[in-house]
């Protein structure tokens, strides 16, 4: 056993002592600081592939709803022409009519009625307008929860276990062989049905 001759050695043995200390504590703080750097960049990862496919599939229903409103759009300026045609047609034809009687009142009474309907259309594409925007609207917010709820899927311990031991097993997933045993073997055709 060695003893220390003076005090000077003892303080000496202290403060490299404490400086072992302090390095093992720096260099396990800059270890763990790596490690969990490492963790979160993973976890960012993972997190940036499942917001990625939800922005697709986002961006895929707004096209497919932005394509439904404009053909809904082009179909009600469709069906404007078609009034203002059918308007010029029967005001052309009331000049025809002008001399008065039967078939003057009768021309004025369809010009009226042509009014009547073209008002009723007016206020039902007003009314499919608006319900087109609500259902655009609803299916926007259905949208945005369906992502929610993936994104809480795929960012769940049990679900990535799970696709992470399917993965591994490799017993579990089809080979190619299976694919091909799957599918239906190709018929060939008779001449009779060429004929």
């Amino acid at each position: 056993m060695q003893y220390f001759d003076t005090p000077f050695e003892l303080l000496l043995w202290g403060v490299g002592a404490a400086l072992l200390v302090l390095l093992a504590f720096r260099i396990g703080r800059t270890v763990g600081r790596m490690g969990a750097n490492r963790d979160i960049a993973r976890k960012e990862q993972e997190l940036f592939t499942a917001q990625k496919g939800f922005k697709q599939l986002y961006e895929q229903e707004l096209a497919t709803i932005k394509a439904a409103n404009e053909r809904l759009t082009a179909q009600g300026q469709q069906m404007a022409t078609k009034v203002e045609e059918y308007r010029k047609k029967a005001a052309g034809l009331g000049g025809l009519f002008s001399s008065g009687g039967k078939k003057a009142d009768a021309m004025y009474a369809l010009l009226l009625e042509n009014e009547a309907l073209e008002e009723a259309l007016y206020s039902q594409n007003e009314k499919l307008k608006q319900e087109r925007t609500d259902s655009l609207k609803e299916q926007m917010r259905a949208t945005g929860y369906r992502r929610v709820l993936m994104s809480q899927l795929l960012n769940d311990n049990r679900i990535k276990e799970y696709v992470a031991e399917i993965l591994n097993d490799e017993k579990m997933l089809p080979s190619s062989r299976d694919h091909q045993q799957a599918l239906p073997p190709a018929q060939p055709q008779t001449t009779e049905a060429a004929h």
